[in-house]
């Protein structure tokens, strides 16, 4: 009987072995068998050309750089010996649309998998009648659907490659009359694990290189802010870098440069802006590019001079201000998933300004600085009323700018130390011929008999007479236009005295006259 039972315990024993391993190996060939990737297949039906070569994951159908337009698209799925989850032949297929001209959207075409390429019209567009497609729509069906997204991008005339959309969304523009040339389609696997983390960083005036700031998805805090607030200090540069898992992705950029106008994009922690030139940054585009576009939105807000922080940007769009001669002077980027929340208002992130003449203001008081002839010009609307000699320096940057903070005695580069300073951009100030200390009796004399020359470090040195004018009578956000002309102003350029080694004060100081 004990026998008996444990040849009965035994039998099972083999049962329950066989069943796991036939669990086991059948799950293992579903694995192996769905570890294959169906194959995306499709061809362009292009303007002049006809229909292209079929492309497949990825590549390129259609053309760029030759202004054709897309007329038709194909497409077809290969799901040859992919299986489910169930060890069973993936079921499903696709469906797309596309957006032409003078018809609009037209209707969906629903392709079951392993379709031949041009079977029976099985195409979008149109062919023989010269319209372009505008934009595409892409969708998998069934349990393709459930397993995959599918991602696309096209080439559009005047704005080359646009991010990749995914499932559904719509790729091209509908109301601008543009062509498609070219598109790449290509599937992931959902089941892949995607993430992105950004790095960034900014060089800072009279700092240099910042901290760089490292930022996951979705986190938004005081402590992703990086540059400086209410200290009246430009960015210069910024280098940005993306990490990303489960898709290939970069991040790319351009910076709207003091004098330059736009950079042209760059990617991946190359510096753009300029070190060394003293030269603002005033705007910036960050976009995303690759694959990992189709599944994160990039935003970004920049705190500008005079306006403080603007509204948050997206996807390419321009943060800062363009025209006015502005600083940027921070920046706060973050990640968040495709089409989710933003992370504050997105209503006002940039700002085209005005350029401000004396037409506008005819009573306001500005500043004109003729770095090339270091001659000061005081104008009341159209009118010059007063003209001060000055130095300037090869840093002195030129543009507009806007008095800011005011300080009576303030110690400058080379511990040398200024009356009646006037902020004009960052570092840059209006303040009198050096002192050796804080002592109306301890002049530099070489530097005073310096006036009328470009001497200074970047700052604009005046007699004290004419740096306490400016000091008391051009108040926080008085314009200030620095130029550079052979011809000194309508006032023409007034002069100094020359003095002595042992004339140590200033013969033009009210405090002393």
């Amino acid at each position: 009987m004990k026998i008996v039972n444990k040849n009965k315990y035994l039998a099972i024993i083999i049962a329950v072995v066989i069943i796991i391993s036939s669990i086991n190996v059948f799950t293992g060939k579903a694995k192996a068998a769905k570890g294959k990737m169906p194959i995306i297949k499709y061809q362009a039906h292009v303007q002049g050309i006809g229909w292209t070569t079929p492309s497949t994951d990825g590549k390129i159908a259609g053309t760029t750089g030759l202004k054709k337009r897309m007329e038709a698209l194909s497409i077809s799925i290969d799901t040859k010996g992919v299986m489910n989850a169930r060890g069973t032949q993936i079921s499903g297929g696709i469906k797309y649309c596309a957006h032409v001209q003078s018809i609009g959207w037209m209707a969906w075409k629903t392709i079951n998998s392993n379709a031949p390429l041009l079977n029976a019209n099985n195409y979008v567009g149109t062919t023989g009648i010269s319209k372009r497609i505008e934009a595409v729509q892409i969708e998998l069906t069934g349990e393709l659907a459930q397993e995959y997204d599918i991602l696309y991008s096209v080439h559009v005339q005047g704005i080359g490659w646009t991010s990749w959309s995914k499932n559904g969304k719509i790729a091209g523009t509908t109301q601008m009359q543009k062509r498609l040339e070219a598109i790449r389609i290509k599937l992931v696997p959902k089941n892949n694990e995607i993430s992105a983390s950004l790095t960034y960083k900014v060089h800072a005036q009279s700092i240099g290189w910042m901290t760089e700031k490292k930022v996951r998805v979705g986190e938004v805090s005081d402590s992703t802010i990086t540059g400086t607030v209410k200290k009246g200090k430009r960015l210069e540069a910024i280098r940005m870098s993306l990490s990303c898992t489960g898709v290939e992705g970069h991040i790319k950029y351009s910076t709207h440069v003091q004098t330059k106008g736009w950079t042209d994009y760059v990617s991946d922690w190359t510096v753009s802006g300029t070190e060394g030139q003293s030269k603002r940054i005033e705007a910036i585009k960050i976009n995303l590019d690759g694959e990992i576009s189709a599944y994160y939105d990039i935003y970004y807000r920049v705190h500008v001079q005079k306006h403080g922080w603007l509204d948050w940007a997206k996807n390419g769009q321009e943060a800062g201000t363009t025209n006015g001669s502005l600083r940027m002077e921070a920046i706060q980027v973050v990640l968040v998933k495709k089409g989710g929340k933003a992370p504050g208002s997105t209503q006002k992130p940039y700002i085209k300004e005005k350029p401000r003449t004396w037409k506008d203001y005819p009573g306001e008081l500005y500043i004109k600085i003729n770095k090339e002839e270091n001659c000061v010009t005081v104008y009341k609307g159209k009118k010059a009323i007063k003209a001060f000699i000055c130095s300037t320096g090869a840093a002195t940057p030129l543009g507009t700018h806007y008095l800011g903070k005011k300080w009576r005695w303030q110690e400058l580069m080379g511990k040398v130390y200024g009356q009646y300073c006037s902020q004009i951009d960052g570092d840059v100030l209006f303040h009198s011929v050096p002192y050796n200390s804080i002592d109306i009796y301890d002049l530099s004399v070489y530097m005073y008999n310096q006036l009328g020359t470009q001497a200074s470090h970047g700052c604009v040195r005046l007699t004290t007479k004419d740096a306490k004018w400016i000091y008391d009578n051009c108040p926080s956000g008085t314009r200030v236009v620095v130029y550079e002309s052979p011809d000194p102003g309508p006032l023409g350029k007034p002069s100094a005295e020359t003095l002595s080694y042992d004339h140590t004060w200033d013969p033009t100081d009210p405090a002393i006259q």
